[in-house]
C-alpha cells in the first residue's frame, strides 16, 4: 500500500514537472514569437506601437538604443469608416519633366508615353498639370479637370516636347510647387513628380537649398515624390528632394519603366487615408534623437520632429527611432510623450503612446545584453541597420573610397556577430554570411577593371546601393 502511494505521488510529481517544464516552453516560444508591444494607442485610423530593441543599457557605453515604430492604417474603403463612398480619392497631379538636352531620344519619348498613358487613366475630378524645364521652367498646362476635351489639349502638348538646354531643377521645382500652393483647394490629394536625368547646373544648385524649398509641402498638405533616371543625376538632391517633400524617391536606370513608376504614384495617391503626417519626440533628460529610417529631422525647442510620407489605406508600416541615451551613470529613463499627427478627411487627430517606455542604464554589460528582444533587434538589423550600411557604402563607392567601403563592412560585420553570439538570430546570420558577403564581392567588382570601367561600374553600383538602402528603411 505504501508502495503503491510512494509511486502515485512519483507520478503525480512527474506530470507536474512535466506541464511545468511544457508551459514555460510554450511561454517562451510564444514571447519569442510574438513579443508584446511596450506600448500601443489608437486615435481616428491610425494605430501606433512601439517596442524597444533592449530595455537596458550599460553605463560607459554609446548609449544608442532603438524604438521600432509600427503604424497600422484601417482600410478605409471596407470598413466603410470614410465618408467617400467611391474606390479611390481623385488627385491633383503636377508631372514637371526635364527636358534638357541629355534628355533627348528613348529618355523623353519614354517619358512622354509615360505622361501620355497617365492621364488617359485620370477621371473629370481629377487634376493635371504639365511643367518643362531646361534652362528655364515652362508651364505648358495649369492645374486643368481631365474632362475628355482637356485630355485631347494635353496629348498635343506633350506630344511636341522637346528637349535641349541645361537643367534649372530649382525652377522646375519652384513652378510645380507654386501651382499646387496657389490653386483651390477641391479635397483632391495633391502630388508633384519632378524628373530628371542630370546635375542641377542652372538656377539654384545647392541640395540643401533645394530640399528646404521641398520642405512647404508637408505644411501644405501635399507631397513631391522625385525620379532620377539614368547615371548621371544626384541621388542625394533627388533623395533630399522627396524627404523634404514627404514623397518617394526612384531611381530608374532604364527609361522603360517610367510608365509603372508613374502608375504607382498615382495609384498611392489615390489611396491616402492619413496626410500631413508629423511624429514628435520630446527630447529630454539627455536624451537625443539620431536618426529616424532616414527621414530628415528637425529639432525645435526640445522636441525632434520628422515627416513620413502620407499612410495609405490598410497600410503597416514600420520605422525604426535611433536614440542615444545618457550613460554616465546607473539611472532609470522613461521615454514619454512621443506621438504622430496627421489628417483624414480635412480633420487633425493625434495618437499618442499614453505609456512610457522604461530604460535602464545599469552597470552589468551582460546584463544589458540580456535584455534584448531577439524579434526587434533582427526587424532592426534586417530593416534599419544594413541599409544604412548598403547608403553609406554607396557614398564610399561613389567618391571611390574602396579601403573605407571595405572597413565599414568589416567593422559591421564584427559589431553583429558579437551581438549575435547572445541573441542567436538565423536571419542576422544569414544577413551576415549572404547579404553581406553579397555588398562585399560588389565593391570588389566595383574597382576592378580599366579605368573607364571602373568610373561606369561607381556610378552605377552606387546609385542602386544608395536606392536599395533608401527603399529598405522607409
Amino acid at each position: 500500500m505504501r508502495k503503491n502511494r510512494i509511486k502515485q505521488f512519483i507520478l503525480v510529481g512527474c506530470l507536474i514537472a512535466t506541464t511545468c517544464f511544457a508551459m514555460a516552453y510554450a511561454g517562451k516560444t510564444n514571447s519569442s514569437a510574438s513579443p508584446t508591444p511596450r506600448s500601443i494607442n489608437k486615435k481616428g485610423i491610425v494605430t501606433l506601437s512601439g517596442f524597444l530593441t533592449q530595455d537596458k543599457i550599460y553605463a560607459g557605453s554609446d548609449g544608442m538604443v532603438s524604438l521600432a515604430l509600427t503604424i497600422n492604417t484601417d482600410d478605409i474603403k471596407n470598413t466603410g469608416i470614410s465618408e467617400n463612398t467611391e474606390t479611390s480619392q481623385h488627385v491633383d497631379l503636377v508631372i514637371v519633366l526635364d527636358r534638357s538636352g541629355s534628355m533627348n531620344g528613348k529618355k523623353l519619348d519614354d517619358a512622354k508615353k509615360a505622361a501620355l498613358n497617365l492621364i488617359s487613366g485620370l477621371s473629370p475630378s481629377d487634376r493635371f498639370a504639365l511643367i518643362t524645364y531646361s534652362n528655364t521652367a515652362i508651364r505648358l498646362s495649369d492645374l486643368v479637370y481631365v474632362t475628355p476635351s482637356a485630355r485631347e489639349r494635353l496629348r498635343a502638348v506633350i506630344s511636341r516636347i522637346s528637349a535641349n538646354g541645361g537643367t534649372n531643377i530649382g525652377h522646375g521645382l519652384a513652378e510645380g510647387i507654386n501651382i499646387l500652393t496657389a490653386s483651390d483647394k477641391t479635397g483632391n490629394i495633391g502630388k508633384v513628380i519632378l524628373i530628371s536625368d542630370g546635375l542641377a547646373n542652372q538656377g539654384i544648385i545647392d541640395p540643401n537649398a533645394l530640399g528646404n524649398m521641398a520642405s512647404v509641402a508637408a505644411e501644405k498638405d501635399f507631397s513631391i515624390t522625385t525620379v532620377g533616371l539614368g547615371l548621371d543625376f544626384n541621388e542625394q538632391l533627388m533623395t533630399a528632394i522627396a524627404d523634404r517633400g514627404t514623397g518617394t524617391y526612384y531611381y530608374l536606370e532604364n527609361p522603360s519603366a517610367f510608365a509603372a513608376v508613374l502608375q504607382k504614384e498615382l495609384h498611392c495617391a489615390s489611396t491616402i487615408a492619413a496626410s500631413s503626417v508629423k511624429i514628435r519626440i520630446p527630447e529630454k533628460n539627455g536624451i537625443k534623437l539620431i536618426d529616424a529610417g532616414g527621414h530628415p529631422i528637425f529639432h525645435k525647442n526640445n522636441m525632434a520632429i520628422f515627416f513620413p510620407k502620407d499612410l495609405q489605406s490598410g497600410e503597416t508600416r514600420k520605422l525604426f527611432l535611433n536614440l542615444k541615451i545618457p550613460t554616465g551613470r546607473e539611472k532609470t529613463f522613461k521615454i514619454s510623450g512621443i506621438d504622430l499627427a496627421y489628417r483624414f478627411n480635412d480633420t487633425p487627430y493625434t495618437v499618442k503612446f499614453t505609456t512610457p517606455f522604461t530604460l535602464a542604464c545599469v552597470s552589468d554589460p551582460k546584463t544589458a545584453m540580456a535584455s534584448i528582444d531577439k524579434d526587434t533587434w533582427e526587424h532592426k538589423v534586417i530593416q534599419e541597420d544594413f541599409n544604412r550600411l548598403r547608403e553609406e557604402v554607396a557614398e564610399d563607392i561613389k567618391t571611390g573610397r574602396k579601403k573605407q567601403a571595405m572597413k565599414r563592412i568589416e567593422n559591421y560585420r564584427s559589431t553583429q556577430q558579437t551581438i549575435n553570439a547572445q541573441v542567436q538570430s538565423e536571419a542576422v546570420a544569414g544577413n551576415l554570411e549572404k547579404d553581406l558577403m553579397d555588398l562585399r564581392d560588389t565593391v570588389a567588382d566595383t574597382f576592378s577593371g580599366r579605368e573607364s570601367e571602373v568610373q561606369e561600374k561607381q556610378k552605377k553600383n552606387a546609385k542602386a546601393l544608395q536606392y536599395e538602402g533608401y527603399s529598405g528603411r522607409r
